[in-house]
């Protein structure tokens, strides 16, 4: 330790050099720095608390406008009985064997599965987090986990009034053994799930700070217009790329079997190369194929009769509620294949 007399001595002395030198030492902050940060607790791969009490939700599905990062949070959050203004949000690393979609059964995001297929094994997990942490605070206060409750990011024990946040119990909470089997919420204990909270992903989306695929740039990109044939199963008769290749800025012309491709320093270069070009299509057999053609194709097919034996879509008697809700139409029954696989492959077998 450093005494007054010291320090001015040293600092007389200093200053007949020139220069006042002070040194000073902290030794809690010196220590932290040279301390590398405990890990959160994470009792499962879609929750993490950090010492600040941060609720951070690993996200396994895919955030397209359908705002299933805030519905899926919403889905943990109520189980684990988070205060929601500490709650954020990170999308999940590529893992089948952690994020895998539980309906088709690898990391996939479609179908309008997200929330149906997540509801089940995300309360479970956040309902394994909250017993953790309940238990914990109880080892704390050496009484029975059942005497208190959590709520809020805080952990109660009602008979004594004491509480616990989860920023301090998360250290104690990760040395535990995660419960093998969980109570989840009634539902009409729930305080987040069915309230219009905002979501989560419009404030980054807005101010601009999201990083989409589209905005990687890595070193030496470039960037390609493209022009496919407009007739289905056409191919490249010709292309005349000499306007092209002067075009300052423009690397490559590609051309391929049934596309031409410009390929650029950025987009607007691409674009006006492709302009450039003079492609001629050899539009083959399907080049006076028209919307009337297919539905007089359509129409005509419709009036012959049967000729082979085939499948039927029909109604069946005993169908049951579980088919009371769909008419026995084809946009009906692209429904029946995301919602009842069973249904529909019986379907197309010929059973229905």
């Amino acid at each position: 330790m450093t005494t007054r007399r010291a320090f001015l001595q040293t600092g007389v002395a200093a200053a007949a050099g020139g220069a006042l030198l002070v040194g000073f030492h902290i030794p809690d902050v010196a220590a932290a720095a040279n301390t590398a940060p405990a890990a959160p607790f994470a009792p499962n791969a879609f929750i993490r608390i950090d010492r600040q009490g941060t609720v951070t939700l690993i996200m396994p599905q895919v955030e397209m406008g359908q705002g299933i990062y805030t519905s899926i949070a919403m889905i943990l959050a109520e189980e684990i009985d988070a205060r929601w203004e500490q709650v954020k949000v990170e999308h999940a690393p590529p893992s089948d064997k952690l994020y895998a979609n539980p309906v088709f059964g690898i990391q996939a995001t479609g179908g309008s599965t997200s929330v149906r297929a997540f509801w089940a094994p995300l309360r479970k997990a956040g309902a394994t987090a909250r017993a953790m942490l309940i238990e914990a605070a109880a080892r704390r206060w050496k009484v029975t986990s059942d005497t208190c409750h959590a709520a809020n990011s805080t952990v109660t024990h009602p008979p004594s009034g004491r509480t616990l946040t989860y920023a301090v119990l998360v250290d104690d909470a990760a040395r535990l053994a995660p419960p093998a089997t969980v109570a989840v919420k009634n539902p009409s204990e729930f305080t987040i799930i069915g309230k219009p909270l905002k979501r989560l992903d419009n404030p980054d989306k807005v101010n601009g700070k999201v990083v989409y695929g589209i905005d990687a740039m890595p070193p030496g990109l470039k960037f390609a217009a493209l022009a496919i044939c407009p007739v289905f199963g056409g191919k490249v008769g010709h292309v005349d790329d000499s306007k092209a290749q002067q075009i300052p800025g423009v690397r490559q012309v590609v051309v391929l079997e049934e596309l031409v491709a410009v390929v650029g320093d950025h987009t607007w270069v691409a674009k006006q190369g492709l302009a450039a070009l003079d492609i001629t299509w050899d539009e083959g057999p399907n080049a006076h194929v028209s919307s009337d053609t297919v539905w007089q194709q359509i129409r005509a097919s419709s009036q012959q009769p049967e000729r082979s034996p085939g499948p039927k879509a029909t109604w069946p008697k005993d169908s049951g509620p579980a088919l009371a809700w769909m008419p026995p139409t084809s946009s009906h029954f692209s429904r029946m294949r995301r919602w009842s696989p069973e249904l529909y492959g019986a379907r197309q077998a010929g059973f229905l």
